[in-house]
């Protein structure tokens, strides 16, 4: 690398000038050439997704994946509601997801295996976030567990016996969630 004025160029007006800097800083919308960005992470993500979501797993499916990678199956296969409880319970004893200690990996197996109602996850998810006070990871599994009418008890009971252990804000939060929900039931019920 050489200095513009080491290399014999004009410097940098000369190397830019065809940038139309108008353009490309006041044009509304996407950028005006959009890179084309290297998709094969999440091509086996997207792969990986479409066969736990309909049920065909095997042990070797999480061979080479990065941490990312298994937090984004298993995002994706929660929003997309494409895992069964039947699934769940396989991935579970495939890779012990419920024994994780990576945190994002943990919270988003939680949220997938209380949307598919797997009970074993209960206490998991409970023991995770009486542990974990993140309200990243805190109020999305509440929330879940709340919603579950059957296990809706005990995720305000191990709520209220650990509020004082969140941070303001967290328990602020969570609370209002827990109302919310409470009402949304009472209205439904």
């Amino acid at each position: 690398f050489a200095w513009p004025e080491q290399s014999g160029s004009s410097g940098i007006n000369a190397e830019y000038g065809e940038v139309e800097w108008e353009r490309w800083l006041r044009t509304p919308g996407m950028p005006l050439v959009v890179p084309d960005f290297d998709q094969s992470l999440q091509k086996v993500v997207e792969e990986l997704v479409g066969r736990w979501g309909t049920g065909q797993t095997a042990a070797t499916d999480l061979d080479g994946l990065t941490p990312q990678q298994v937090k984004a199956v298993l995002t994706l296969l929660h929003e997309r509601d494409s895992a069964t409880l039947g699934t769940v319970a396989t991935l579970d004893k495939l890779f012990s997801f419920s024994a994780y200690k990576n945190c994002d990996i943990l919270a988003a197996w939680c949220r997938l295996a209380i949307k598919v109602r797997h009970k074993p996850i209960v206490p998991v998810a409970l023991d995770f976030v009486t542990r974990q006070g993140r309200m990243k990871y805190v109020r999305p599994i509440y929330r879940d567990l709340f919603a579950w009418p059957e296990q809706s008890a005990r995720a305000v009971n191990a709520f209220n016996e650990k509020k004082q252990f969140y941070m303001g804000i967290c328990r602020s939060m969570v609370t209002k969630d827990l109302q919310s929900i409470l009402v949304s039931q009472e209205r439904m019920g």
